[in-house]
């Protein structure tokens, strides 16, 4: 009889601990763009304090085609990052991606490669769209996704060119990777000197994403 009492308690206590195991969460990394838009502690991950040796550079473009990424650091120089697309790491908030996540407009964090050849680790600083989404408590600032002048420069290997604007102002434009064979057709037609005008997405002031070439077609 005492036997199968104590057996009994064990049976209980067995199931209540697999019952409290089975309320347990079990953390899953998020995707990088959920990553971008969550808050999360900075005890966790503190992502905006620069390391010792880190660079910091802001994403213009990313060719996949030559396994590139071209960064504009804050010296406002210009630097070309080779990276391995199976063993270069790109982390935020304490999780690891590929360099495909990376999108023009996120700030990066990055050391200089000394025994290779590429890029091992790159941290996202600060992703783009925290600094192209306004607080609720303000109006969204007003700016033209429109934008028209004479294409300075055309840098085909990294899907980005140059236009100059009537005011002066002078924007670089990246092609996305999905971008439509219409838009890489007249991309890759482009020549300096060339007037066009073009459809797209500010990531910051002097960077626009394309949505589609307006003219010439």
């Amino acid at each position: 009889m005492q036997t199968y009492a104590s057996f009994s308690k064990l049976f209980v206590t067995v199931a209540a601990a697999a019952a409290l195991g089975a309320c347990v969460p079990v953390e899953t990394r998020p995707t990088l763009n959920e990553a971008r838009t969550t808050r999360v502690d900075n005890s966790v991950a503190n992502d905006t304090v620069l390391q010792p040796g880190e660079i910091r550079g802001e994403v213009i473009a990313v060719s996949p085609d030559r396994r590139e990424i071209r960064v504009r650091t804050d010296s406002r120089g210009d630097r070309i990052l080779s990276y391995d697309s199976a063993r270069t790491r790109v982390s935020y908030h304490g999780w690891d991606y590929t360099v495909d996540n990376l999108e023009a407009g996120d700030v990066i964090a990055f050391r200089v490669p000394r025994d290779s050849s590429y890029v091992d680790t790159i941290r996202v600083y600060e992703p783009v769209q925290a600094r192209t989404t306004p607080p609720r408590t303000t109006r969204p600032l007003a700016r033209s996704n429109l934008v028209e002048g004479t294409v300075e420069r055309v840098q085909y290997d990294l899907g980005v060119f140059d236009v100059r604007t009537p005011s002066g102002e002078l924007v670089t434009v990246s092609i996305p990777f999905r971008a439509s064979s219409a838009d890489i057709d007249s991309f890759r037609r482009l020549r300096s000197g060339d007037y066009v005008r073009v459809e797209g997405q500010y990531v910051n002031r002097d960077n626009l994403q394309l949505y589609s070439f307006l003219a010439p077609r």
